[in-house]
């Protein structure tokens, strides 16, 4: 292993030299969105939180006006995974305030980061966490004895703190990661700083994505086995009726249906088609009521 691979996995104390406002970037880094907009996005929460390392870095009025002018410009990322672009920022301005480096390959490589700390945030955090957090809160009722998000007419004593335990539960799952990816990514960048792959190699987020999707996987099936579980249950006075068999054969034909529509290069429009008309035909030629049947 490399020695810049090895430096990226210290902490963000051990990075930067005392003195270097590494926490109060952190502190900031939670606003980077306030000021954002249509023109240039996240530059001003991006700038503002750049702000006391700049201040430390250039003492002189000037140069600190300047380098606050130079972080103005179109900046746009995953706002939990910003701070690997910026500690790579603040390492490569004060190795420039020292003559050690030339600040013209900064704008490009700021970009690129972003670009890349985009996607893989994008894909972490709201492709895979963010629908755990509704999960997290059903699991959690239904541990707790709470199911009105699946029976929403059954008439059922809740205590308050159950009910809030649910969203909590998921919104405290979703901040641990956020908070922890904003400060390990200030010294991670800081550690890297002036690479143009500055901290991509940080962590291995190829499997970090596959372990979240397993994890969502299998909290889904728990959900669905779950409910089809309390459902059978509920209705078990009628399991004997001859409508046991379409209420499961509707949806299972459906779901064939899609997947021969696929395999036979049809789109998803086709299938729906198929899908209207044989409604149709069931709830109006054969007198079925769709809602009597599953409700």
């Amino acid at each position: 292993m490399s020695t810049e691979n090895e430096a990226v996995k210290i902490t963000p104390e051990a990075a930067a030299p005392a003195g270097t406002p590494l926490f109060s970037m952190f502190l900031r880094s939670f606003f980077i969105q306030a000021g954002w907009n249509y023109e240039r996005y996240q530059n001003l929460g991006f700038a503002f939180t750049l702000e006391p390392a700049l201040r430390k870095i250039y003492p002189d009025a000037e140069k600190f006006k300047a380098a606050m002018l130079r972080h103005m410009q179109i900046f746009n990322t995953q706002p939990y995974l910003a701070s690997f672009v910026l500690g790579n920022v603040v390492r490569i301005e004060e190795r420039a305030a020292a003559g050690e480096a030339d600040l013209k390959n900064l704008p490009g490589m700021k970009q690129a980061l972003a670009s890349s700390f985009a996607s893989i945030g994008d894909r972490i955090f709201w492709g895979r966490l963010k629908p755990m957090t509704t999960q997290i809160c059903l699991l959690v009722w239904a541990a707790g004895g709470f199911f009105g998000w699946l029976f929403t007419g059954a008439q059922q004593e809740l205590s308050a703190s159950l009910l809030l335990a649910g969203p909590l539960a998921g919104i405290s799952f979703y901040s641990a990661f956020a908070v922890y990816w904003r400060w390990k990514g200030l010294g991670a960048g800081y550690a890297c700083g002036g690479s143009s792959n500055c901290a991509l190699d940080a962590f291995n987020w190829s499997r970090l994505i596959r372990l979240l999707s397993a994890a969502g996987f299998m909290m889904s099936v728990a959900i669905v086995l779950l409910a089809v579980w309390l459902l059978v249950g509920a209705n078990r006075a009628d399991l004997r009726t001859p409508g046991l068999l379409l209420r499961l054969g509707l949806p299972l034909a459906v779901l064939v249906l899609h997947r021969v529509a696929r395999a036979f290069g049809r789109s998803v429009f086709f299938a729906a088609g198929v899908v209207l008309a044989v409604s149709l035909f069931l709830f109006s030629a054969l007198k079925l009521e769709p809602f009597r049947l599953y409700l």
